[in-house]
């Protein structure tokens, strides 16, 4: 069966030539794909892993030299035909190139070995472009450490998948060229959104202490999923100019060793920046600096719990983003903060929604603007911090929306104020508690338009509410518990109890 399939040699087109991700190819390697239907399947493998898609069962099985059997891989199945040990297994496809006749290269069929010794980033990268040039398909990467002295780019509808922890990529570079990406994409250095698109990194562990991580970069409809990230140069995940790019399931032990060091960072490349870009071997290119906003994007189902106390969890930097959701997760140990946006700089649609910001330094930081953001929303998050020599400045600081949503939010511990508020248009809250704070519960510092609604001041030092100059507090339904002052209003501000608010 294989025997009768020309090869096509690697390295098919030159760096930087321009390509269509349409063209298709008359053949492929003969481990470039092995399907057919479940009849067909050959008794043994050829090579250890070797993949075969059965195309009526819709299950792809791997060849596993050590028991001498096939034994499953992944796929959906059917009802029909399910994958062996459940009723129905239902996957959810990594982007919509991963299909039934999606072709699956093994990088062992191609001479690249984890081995954790030999260096083999020029061959995955190599390899890369021949998938790419053939229309996309999965890459397999068996259990290994899998050393890339260079930065390998993932073309259109393609897949990088891994065994899970079992699959390790790390990073090798010369004293001095630290921190360049691990893996990224061709089209890094075009403008917009004109970069790869559909492809996906999933079941791979990173742990690279000399390199950036996972770095799309003017790329268009990305999946990292099942992400486990150890140590890093600086992030795990590094989003660059990039739109639709959505991470699910990402578990990180560390944070970065360098200056930077958020184990997750969504930033924009803007003119005159020194830093996002990939390393060839030899040279360091950088991301094309036209400032195109990182956006629609989604951080879901993650836990960052980091040993080494890196200053923030997930770090909105430089640049515009916009429409970034950080959802149901755990952030734990960070010097600085657990979520945190730089001063001045452009965040609309934030959306924080199911999130534990649990003994770290902060919980939310987005302040230090006075406008020029829109549209903050969250809910259902909870920002505790026990430790007294930990907790400092204040839970949760915004400033400079133009509308803004806090429902369902707790934030417990002895900052300095549990939670602060400047410069801030039509900000709605209700049903949140600000406890255990030094100074005051809720601090409406300068020229903030505030209605609160059924919350609770508890065990605070000095004010329940604060009212600053040029701001306009409406509450009711508010419960005063422990605090030295219920309400304080200085200079200018200005507070209306409209509902009946209860004290002890």
């Amino acid at each position: 069966m294989a025997d009768e399939t020309p090869r096509l040699e690697l390295g098919t087109f030159d760096e930087g030539e321009e390509w269509d991700h349409t063209d298709t190819v008359e053949a492929v390697d003969e481990h470039a794909i092995v399907h057919g239907p479940i009849a067909e399947r050959p008794s043994t493998g050829e090579y250890d892993d070797e993949l075969y898609h059965a195309t009526d069962q819709e299950i792809t099985w791997r060849w596993d030299a050590s028991s001498e059997d096939w034994c499953y891989f992944g796929g959906r199945g059917s009802a029909e035909q399910p994958v062996p040990g459940t009723s129905h297994f239902e996957a959810t496809d990594v982007v919509h190139a991963r299909t039934a006749e999606t072709p699956v290269w093994n990088v062992e069929a191609h001479g690249i070995e984890g081995d954790g010794e030999t260096e083999v980033g020029e061959a995955v990268h190599e390899l890369l472009k021949t998938v790419a040039k053939a229309g996309g398909g999965i890459v397999y990467f068996p259990p290994g450490r899998y050393l890339l002295e260079r930065t390998p780019l993932v073309g259109d509808d393609t897949i990088v998948m891994g065994a899970g922890r079992s699959t390790v990529f790390e990073g090798t570079r010369p004293d001095g060229e630290e921190g360049k990406a691990l893996l990224s994409n061709r089209g890094f250095d075009a403008t917009g959104y004109d970069g790869a698109s559909n492809w996906g990194v999933c079941n791979v562990r990173i742990d690279t202490p000399k390199t950036t991580g996972i770095m799309p970069a003017h790329a268009a409809t990305v999946r990292l999923e099942n992400i486990y990230g150890d140590h890093t140069y600086n992030h795990h995940i590094d989003v660059v100019s990039s739109k639709n790019v959505v991470v699910d399931g990402y578990w990180a032990t560390r944070g970065g060793e360098s200056g930077s060091d958020a184990p997750v960072q969504f930033d924009a490349q803007y003119p005159g920046a020194s830093w996002n870009g990939v390393w060839d071997g030899s040279e360091y290119t950088l991301v094309e600096d036209d400032d195109t906003p990182t956006r629609n994007c989604t951080l879901t189902n993650f836990e960052i719990d980091p040993v080494n106390s890196p200053e923030h969890g997930v770090h909105l930097h430089h640049g515009s983003n916009e429409s970034i959701t950080i959802t149901d997760g755990y952030i734990t140990g960070c010097e600085y903060t657990a979520i945190r946006a730089d001063p001045d700089e452009a965040v609309a649609d934030l959306t924080i929604d199911g999130v534990s910001c649990i003994d770290n330094a902060r919980g939310i930081t987005l302040g230090h603007v006075e406008s020029g953001r829109r549209e903050l929303t969250i809910s259902n998050t909870t920002i505790r911090t026990d430790g007294r020599d930990l907790a400092a400045g204040s839970g949760l600081y915004a400033a400079g929306f133009d509308g803004a949503a806090i429902s369902n939010v707790v934030v417990d511990g002895p900052f300095t104020n549990a939670i602060i508020f400047d410069d801030m248009d039509d900000l709605k809250m209700s049903n949140v508690t600000a406890r255990g704070s030094d100074d005051q519960a809720f601090r409406f510092r300068e020229n903030v338009d505030v209605t609160l609604t059924t919350a609770r001041a508890a065990d605070c030092g000095t004010d329940g509410i604060y009212s600053g100059p040029g701001s306009s507090v409406a509450y009711g339904g508010v419960t005063f518990d422990d605090v030295g002052t219920q309400v304080d209003i200085d200079d200018d501000g200005e507070t209306r109890a409209w509902v009946t608010s209860e004290s002890s």
